[in-house]
């Protein structure tokens, strides 16, 4: 398997037609701001996890990152979401 391989997928390179130039550029370049965007997007949401690990850090209990909290619970027991975010690497 060629170090390119992983671009092709298992069924070989996806093939786009294009008739002419400017129509090619279009995609192209919609395709680049579209992931500029994602880089950014994913940045920003790393940033707020860090922030709300600085504030555990900082003694506080509970923290909230999009539309989930994270908290500390007084009992040892622990929840479903908890266990599976253990056994991810």
């Amino acid at each position: 398997m060629d170090d390119d391989d992983f671009m092709t997928g298992m069924g070989g390179p996806k093939m786009r037609r294009f008739t002419d130039t400017q129509a090619i550029l279009a995609k192209l370049e919609g395709k680049c701001a579209m992931w500029e965007r994602v880089a950014r997007d994913n940045k920003e949401r790393a940033g707020d996890f860090e922030r709300a690990a600085q504030r555990i850090r900082e003694g506080a209990t509970a923290v909230t990152v999009g539309r989930t909290t994270y908290y500390l619970a007084d009992d040892e027991s622990t929840t479903r979401d908890e266990t599976a975010d253990e056994s991810v690497s």
